[in-house]
């Protein structure tokens, strides 16, 4: 908490700084055909999530077409821009609509929400801990070493649990089996929901093509955003590396995992902006570049929610079927 008012403390002083014609000189380096190839990317992205929960629930037999799951996934992405941090509401909300139009058990539907993330995280996490050293040799405040023993620490027990899930899931199942009655109640939901995730990787497991396909899209969909980045930083003076770039992207969206703002505004805004300044660029390219990658990854993407539910729903309503009636 402390670190994100810091960070939105700093955002602000930063634009409290701009002037009009440093701001319009930033805006006026940025052609106008590089808009729409940012927009297009960021569609792109979207319909690679897309799949990725279609091949996800089609593993765990809650098959569902490929407009139905992203009529569902516009919706969670609507709650998720009201839901601080991790996002939980969102993942609640593509769960129960999973549930409903895929016509599977509770218990199906989040283990579908459950695969999907495992895999964008643990491909997230282990793409952090290849850039992290970037952000902590360059900054001289991150320097120290009880912070960097500290935020590898950290990435790295993420990244041991999801390895442990994909390469020993009979073993945390035979643990869970042994425990699955002790503890608090919300303890044993957790222990079922986490048996059914084990049960899923197990079948996957057998699946290798599935498992690499699920993995590699994951990363290939982290991999674009840095890529968008790339392209909006070449028309600026002052370009940093590629992987200074990369490190920008996925410690910003690490820090918006918070679960203080909604949306991971303040913090997502705050630490990109900052990190830019402090790997030199000028305070207006720094603002511009935060904000146009915010609209395009963020507020084009609830835009984009927001109009594919209105038409989804207008169409069901006109064809006299009911969202979740549909088989």
């Amino acid at each position: 908490m402390l670190l994100l008012a810091l960070l939105a403390v700093l955002f602000a002083l930063a634009l409290w700084q701009l002037d009009l014609d440093s701001l319009r000189h930033s805006i006026a380096q940025i052609p106008l055909w590089l808009v729409p190839v940012l927009l297009g990317l960021q569609v792109i992205s979207q319909l690679l999530v897309n799949l990725q929960w279609c091949l996800a629930a089609r593993f765990s037999n809650a098959a569902l077409s490929f407009d139905k799951m992203l009529y569902i996934n516009c919706q969670g992405a609507l709650v998720d821009s009201i839901t601080p941090g991790v996002k939980v509401g969102g993942e609640v909300t593509r769960g129960v609509q999973i549930s409903r139009i895929g016509n599977c058990s509770g218990e199906q539907a989040a283990a579908v929400v459950a695969m999907q993330k495992l895999f964008s995280l643990s491909a997230f996490f282990l793409m952090n801990l290849a850039t992290m050293g970037v952000i902590l040799r360059n900054v001289t405040a991150l320097r120290s070493p009880f912070l960097q023993v500290g935020v590898y620490g950290v990435i790295c027990a993420f990244l041991a649990l999801f390895a442990y899930m994909f390469l020993f899931p009979q073993r945390m199942q035979t643990w869970l089996k042994r425990n699955e009655n002790t503890g608090f109640q919300w303890t044993k939901r957790v222990k079922s929901f986490t048996l059914t995730l084990l049960g899923q990787v197990v079948l996957m497991r057998r699946n290798k093509a599935a498992f690499s396909k699920l993995f590699a899209l994951s990363v290939f969909i982290w991999a674009l955003y840095p890529a968008k980045l790339y392209l909006l930083m070449l028309y600026f003076p002052h370009i940093i590396s590629v992987p200074q770039m990369t490190a920008v992207v996925f410690t910003a969206y690490m820090v918006a995992m918070l679960p203080v703002f909604p949306g991971g505004l303040v913090g997502f805004e705050g630490s990109m902006s900052v990190l830019l300044l402090l790997f030199g660029m000028a305070t207006a390219d720094a603002a511009v570049v935060t904000v146009l990658f915010r609209f395009i990854t963020f507020w084009l993407v609830m835009l984009m929610s927001l109009v594919f539910v209105a038409i989804y729903k207008a169409k069901m309503t006109i064809d006299g079927v009911s969202t979740y009636e549909q088989k």
